[in-house]
C-alpha cells in the first residue's frame, strides 16, 4: 500500500472539518504535512512514544511525551484530534475527563478511528508482518464511541466515513473510492470513520442569561405593508436585544416605513441597513455580519412566520441545546393554499435528499426562521460560495456550513400563514434550478471533502 494515497484522505478530511488559524490539541500522528493544511495558530501534540516526540520540533508548535489517560490540558482549544486514541489507551474515561476542561462552547472534539468490521484483516496483517504492529487495545464501533461520548459529558454531531479501499493498486482504489463516493451503500463498511463531537458546558448559568443578547434580522425588498404589523407583533425577548432590518434596493416605501417605525417604537431597537448586492442570500449575509447580538435569528419579512416562534428558537439557542435551528412550516397543518404545491414538493424533496447524505433530519430547507451565533456564522462567512455556486437564498449556505463545522443542528416546529401583503419573491423554476445546481455540487463537496473556494 502506497501510503501517500491513504493518508491523502485524512489530510484532506483534516482541513475540510479544521478551519485555518485555530487552537488545536491533537493526540496521536500528528505530522507536519497536516500542520501546513491547518496552519494553526498554536498546535500541541500528545503522544505516547517518546522516540517519535523527539524527532519532531516546531516554532508555533509544541510536542509533549504522554500517555493519553494522563495528560491533563492547561488551556482551552478550538479543536481536539483523537487520532487513533481510543483503541490504545487503557483510560477512555480519563481521556475524555482531561480534554472536557480544554473545551469550551465553540471546542470540537474530532475522534479519527479506523472501522472495527476491518479489525480482524489488520490483525492477521500484523500477525503475518504486513501491517505495523500497534498497541491496539479493541477496536470500537461508532456506537460504542457515543456512548462513551455521552457518558463523558460529550455530545455527538456529525460522523463521516471515509475509504472504502485504502490500497492504491495502479488505479483500482481510486476507482473503487470515486465510485463509492458518489453512491453511499457501502458507507458503513469504510476504513476510516470521523466522529465529531461537542462539549455540554452549561451555557444555562445565570452568567451567560445576563450576557446574552438577539439581533432578529429581517431581509426586506418591497414590504411597505408588512413593516409595521412585523414590529407590532415581534416580542422583546431580552434587555440586549436589536431589529435589524436588511433592505434591497425597495421601490415602494419600505425605507419610510422602517424609519417611521424606528421613532414609534423605539423600545424595540430598531436598526436599518442597506444591501449592496442582489439577492436573499446577499442579503442574509450582510444582515449577519452587521449583527451585534451573540445569537442571530433570522425571521422572514413578508409576515408568514408567527412572532411567537421566535421565543422558543432564542431560549434553544440561549441554553446551548442547538447552534442551528431551522424551523419546520410543514408540521402543523397549513393554510390551503398557503404555499403552491410545486414550492412545497420541490422544498420536500430537497430536504429528503440533505436529510440522506448529510445524515441529519431535514424537514424544511427554505424555512422563514433559522437561528445561528453570530461567532459561529464568523466561521461560516469565510468560507461562504464554498460549492462555487452563488445561492440565491442563502438557506443552503448556512445549512453546509453547519454541517461542515459539526454545529449542533435541529429544527423546531413554527406556524406559517399566506402573505397578508405583497407577492413572493420566488421565482420556482429559476431558482429552483439553482438550488438543484446547488444540492448536486453539495452533495460531491461533501462525500469528497473537497469544497471550491478553499
Amino acid at each position: 500500500m502506497k501510503k501517500a494515497y491513504y493518508y491523502s484522505v485524512n489530510k484532506r478530511t483534516l482541513k475540510f472539518l479544521i478551519p485555518q488559524g485555530k487552537k488545536i490539541l491533537y493526540y496521536g500522528l500528528c505530522d507536519f504535512s497536516i500542520v501546513s493544511l491547518l496552519n494553526p495558530v498554536c498546535l500541541l501534540c500528545i503522544h505516547d512514544e517518546p522516540a517519535y516526540i523527539e524527532k519532531k520540533r516546531g516554532d508555533k508548535f509544541s510536542f509533549v511525551y504522554s500517555p493519553y489517560a494522563l495528560y491533563e490540558p492547561v488551556q482551552k482549544f478550538d479543536y481536539i484530534v483523537l487520532d487513533r486514541v481510543l483503541i490504545k489507551t487503557e483510560g477512555i474515561g480519563k481521556v475524555f475527563e482531561n480534554i472536557f476542561s480544554a473545551c469550551d462552547e465553540h471546542t470540537r472534539i474530532i475522534i479519527r478511528q479506523q472501522n472495527h468490521l476491518w479489525e480482524p484483516l489488520l490483525r492477521l496483517a500484523r500477525f503475518l508482518g504486513v501491517g505495523k504492529k500497534e498497541k491496539i487495545k479493541k477496536g470500537l464501533s461508532v456506537s460504542e464511541v457515543q456512548a462513551y461520548l455521552v457518558s463523558g459529558g460529550f455530545e455527538q454531531t456529525r460522523t463521516l466515513r471515509k475509504t472504502l479501499f485504502p490500497f492504491k493498486l495502479i488505479y483500482i482504489g481510486s476507482f473503487v473510492n470515486g465510485l463509492f463516493t458518489l453512491i453511499p451503500l457501502l458507507d458503513f463498511l469504510k476504513f476510516d470513520q470521523y466522529i465529531i463531537a461537542r462539549a455540554l458546558i452549561d451555557s444555562c448559568s445565570k452568567v451567560n442569561q445576563h450576557q446574552s443578547s438577539l439581533t432578529i434580522c429581517l431581509t426586506v425588498r418591497d414590504e411597505e405593508k408588512n413593516i409595521e404589523p412585523i414590529v407590532r407583533s415581534l416580542p422583546i425577548l431580552t434587555k440586549n436585544q436589536e431589529l435589524l432590518f436588511v433592505e434591497g434596493h425597495s421601490k415602494d416605501n419600505t425605507i419610510t416605513e422602517i424609519k417611521r417605525m424606528q421613532l414609534a417604537f423605539p423600545e424595540k431597537n430598531i436598526r436599518l441597513v442597506h444591501q449592496q448586492g442582489k439577492g436573499q442570500g446577499d442579503a442574509i449575509r450582510k444582515g449577519f455580519n452587521e449583527a451585534r447580538g451573540k445569537i442571530i435569528v433570522l425571521y422572514e419579512g413578508d409576515g408568514t412566520s408567527e412572532p411567537a416562534d421566535i421565543q422558543y428558537v432564542y431560549e434553544c439557542m440561549q441554553q446551548g441545546r442547538l447552534e442551528f435551528i431551522e424551523g419546520n412550516r410543514f408540521y402543523y397543518p397549513l393554510v390551503a393554499d398557503a404555499i403552491p404545491w410545486l414550492n412545497k414538493m420541490g422544498n420536500k424533496l430537497f430536504a429528503r435528499f440533505f436529510s440522506l447524505f448529510l445524515r441529519q433530519r431535514v424537514s424544511d430547507v427554505l424555512s422563514g426562521i433559522k437561528a445561528i451565533k453570530k461567532e459561529d456564522f464568523k466561521q461560516i462567512d469565510l468560507t461562504w460560495g464554498q460549492l462555487g455556486v452563488e445561492d440565491p437564498f442563502g438557506d443552503f449556505e448556512l445549512l453546509y456550513g453547519a454541517a461542515r463545522y459539526g454545529l449542533k443542528i435541529g429544527e423546531i416546529p413554527i406556524h406559517y400563514k399566506p402573505r397578508m401583503y405583497g407577492k413572493s419573491k420566488t421565482q420556482v423554476f429559476k431558482h429552483g434550478a439553482c438550488l438543484l445546481n446547488m444540492a448536486l455540487k453539495g452533495y460531491w463537496v461533501f462525500r469528497t471533502s473537497t469544497p471550491k473556494n478553499d
